[in-house]
């Protein structure tokens, strides 16, 4: 499976560069598209702590995200 960000800046927020590399620090890859991230997991824990590491690593952040998933 293939979970995917979709992100949402406000202009009060923190700067976007720093929200690009907290995600890419907890595995993350910028994607092209639809989606603006993208990291693969394969199982249901896997998924949980994709979600926990998503939330803390965006706390404070100012940045509203909505989680997709998608097969392969």
């Amino acid at each position: 499976m293939k979970l995917y960000i979709e992100l949402y800046f406000q202009s009060d927020g923190v700067d976007p560069l720093v929200v690009i590399k907290k995600l890419k620090d907890i595995g993350f890859e910028p994607v092209v598209g639809e989606y603006d991230f993208a990291k693969e997991y394969n199982t249901p824990a896997e998924y949980g702590e994709l979600v926990n590491s998503i939330a803390r690593s965006l706390k404070g952040t100012d940045v509203r995200y909505r989680l997709i998933t998608r097969r392969k």
